[in-house]
């Protein structure tokens, strides 16, 4: 991963949330703990942008208090 992409570690991350960066860049890409607008977001439980609550699956959304999260 690039140097200047700065990760937020201290943000917890759904198990189940899924975007490319992840296989491109790994499981710490910045787009695993902030939306980036050129990544597509999905759920591994549902296959789609929406998570088994129906809510979007984004970073900020996948979050503790969720009923569906599951921290990786």
């Amino acid at each position: 991963m690039p140097d200047f992409i700065r990760v937020d570690d201290t943000r917890p991350v759904c198990a189940h949330l899924r975007t490319k960066g992840l296989d491109v860049y790994g499981r710490d890409t910045a787009d695993a703990f902030h939306t980036s607008r050129s990544s597509h977001y999905h759920c591994l439980r549902t296959k789609f942008v929406t998570g088994p609550d129906a809510a979007l699956c984004v970073p900020e959304e996948c979050q503790p208090g969720r009923a569906c999260f599951e921290p990786r």
